[in-house]
């Protein structure tokens, strides 16, 4: 497989990922957001309201709801800032933290299923040429069309 395959490959699968309905329930009864919400916080721990929105992608008013639902739920707790009494933090519940370790475990079980027949040093090489691939298309990193940068423009030349 070429460099073009596995782009147009990575990029259906970024279009199903990234145009799922936020808003539609996916999972034990939450909602997409409801899920990137209580996944974001058992990565981090404790995040402050506008850093949860931050992390995210959602203003704070959308993001105080999905946090409303999830605390409703048991999921998540909200308490006032530890440093700053104005400030709300929220964390997961411990029934908050095992259902992100159910949902890991069943994506998990989903991914490994897909990849069944795959020989396993490629599998194991797999989360490390993920992560390059991020690498690559992150800012700093490769140019996401293929361009010059624009000192290369006015030389005529490719970058290093």
């Amino acid at each position: 497989m070429n460099g073009l395959e596995i782009y147009r490959a990575l990029s259906e699968l970024a279009r199903r990922y990234q145009f799922r309905n936020r808003e539609e329930v996916c999972c034990y009864g939450l909602t997409v957001s409801q899920c990137y919400a209580l996944e974001a916080l058992s990565r981090e721990g404790i995040l402050a309201t506008s850093e949860l929105a931050e992390r995210l992608g959602l203003d704070l008013s959308s993001t105080t709801r999905i946090v409303d639902q999830l605390v409703r739920k048991k999921l998540a707790i909200r308490r006032r800032g530890a440093s700053d009494a104005r400030v709300r933090e929220i964390a997961t519940t411990d029934a908050g933290r095992r259902l992100v370790n159910r949902l890991d475990e069943d994506f998990g079980h989903i991914i490994a299923h897909a990849l069944d027949g795959v020989p396993a040093p490629v599998i194991k090489a797999l989360p490390g040429i993920v992560r390059r691939l991020i690498s690559a298309l992150s800012p700093g990193g490769a140019m996401p069309c293929g361009c010059f940068t624009t000192d290369a423009r006015a030389e005529g030349t490719k970058p290093d």
